[in-house]
């Protein structure tokens, strides 16, 4: 009956929990009998639960979520469920879409169906407790209860620990030239149930639509999948356990595809060392966005934080900073001139309602380190937009900065002000 009050999400936690445990407690083991457990139906309602959460755009089939929900969830899910258990599954390739960078080029997305993310979901939600307990500590992209903040107070930690020399290094189009053998392979050690490796390399070899045209290719798993994330950890993984034996000397923070090597002293060995194992692994350096850095001299950016070392304004000393970068400075300026565009037309409280709900994310990814010079001018910006926003409804220039002081910004219109907790209020 206890079973039974339980959720779906409070079945699987106990689910992964009991993976989990067995995997740590056994290194050597290998699952034989996973393949049941991804179709059951708690399991996939948990990852309809998560999918939905993330929601996202549909895949080439055109299904929203919204439309599945209409046509009816349960009989959805038992769908789903009957053609696993039969067999019968075959997911859809995905669709390629593109989203642009800083740099002017464009970054590949796959974007799976909402049927097909379902089902990766729930293999992830099997796979990755196993996965998990293997993973070392020096790996933070992707992994529960671990962030990026995480991966830079730890380079925070080591630099101010006397490791300054710095590789900033960054593997090129990690995600679509994983090779699928190899990755099976590792997946292999734990896992041999042999349909849940069969359905591992269905999604691997759905293929990729563009303009109407499938491609299929023996390496690459595309960002955008659910899964996609965790089977990169499992291959990249090889870079973290093959760093163990220089650990001693340089220390190393991976997240994804992008990492930090520290070092006291042969920071160009350390660069040569990792570039050995990641060409061991059919990958390769990007040579154009890895360098090696001397931070009491020059800062570098990982993760959306600028990182460097220099002398204390209270005692002198060589400490590290972390502060947001010039890039992510841009990009929350960017938002906020698009969230206050004067010629839309809604009103002011609405235009604050929509900023605060961008500025309070971003100003919660930067919260930690030395931020409050970029709250402070981030802060004033917002302000400002808001000002020019008004006056341009009432057909006035300029500012209006006595029409519309600090406290009528803060107080009446409600644009948030909770820069920092470990810093004062800003003062109206």
């Amino acid at each position: 009956m206890e079973e039974e009050l339980k959720t779906p999400k409070e079945k699987v936690q106990e689910l992964q929990r009991k993976l989990y445990l067995k995997a740590k407690s056994e290194p050597k083991f290998r699952f034989y009998a996973l393949y049941d457990r991804v179709y059951q139906f708690y399991v996939l309602l948990r990852a309809w639960e998560k999918v939905k959460e993330n929601k996202g755009a549909p895949g080439v089939d055109k299904q929203t979520i919204e439309e599945v929900e209409k046509e009816g969830l349960v009989n959805f899910i038992k769908s789903i469920q009957r053609e696993l258990r039969e067999g019968k599954y075959k997911p859809e390739p995905v669709r390629r879409v593109y989203i642009p960078k800083a740099d002017g080029s464009k970054r590949p997305l796959g974007i799976p169906t909402i049927k097909d993310r379902v089902v990766q979901m729930a293999a992830k939600l099997i796979l990755e407790p196993i996965f998990e307990a293997d993973f070392e500590d020096t790996s933070y992209g992707y992994r529960p209860k671990r962030s990026a903040q995480d991966a830079v107070k730890e380079i925070w930690k080591y630099m101010n620990w006397g490791y300054d020399k710095v590789v900033d290094g960054d593997i090129k189009d990690c995600f679509g030239t994983i090779p699928h053998r190899e990755l099976l392979d590792m997946i292999a050690t734990r896992v041999v149930d042999g349909k849940i490796l069969k359905l591992i390399k269905m999604f691997l070899k759905a293929g990729v639509m563009e303009k109407e045209s499938l491609d299929i290719d023996d390496k690459g798993t595309p960002q955008g999948g659910v899964i996609s994330p965790l089977l990169a950890n499992i291959y990249l993984d090889k870079i973290d356990k093959g760093w163990k034996p220089y650990s001693n000397f340089w220390r190393i923070v991976r997240y994804a595809d992008d990492f930090v090597i520290m070092a006291k002293y042969g920071v160009k060995e350390a660069y040569g060392r990792v570039k050995e194992i990641i060409t061991g692994l059919k990958l390769n350096m990007n040579t154009d966005k890895t360098r090696i850095v001397d931070t009491t001299k020059a800062s570098f950016d990982f993760l959306g934080y600028t990182i460097r070392k220099a002398n204390s304004r209270k005692n002198g000393r060589l400490v590290t900073y972390v502060y947001p970068s010039r890039k992510s400075e841009n990009k929350i300026r960017e938002k906020i001139k698009y969230v206050t565009n004067k010629r839309k037309p809604v009103k002011a409280e609405e235009i604050v309602a929509e900023l605060n709900r961008v500025i309070r994310g971003w100003v919660n990814y930067f919260r930690m380190g030395n931020s409050r010079k970029s709250f402070d001018e981030i802060s004033w910006y917002a302000e400002n937009r808001i000002r020019k926003f008004m006056r341009y409804r009432r057909n006035k220039a300029g500012y209006g900065y006595g029409e519309y002081p600090s406290k009528f910004i803060y107080g009446k219109l409600g644009l948030y002000n909770d820069y920092q907790l470990c810093f004062e209020r800003r003062k109206l």
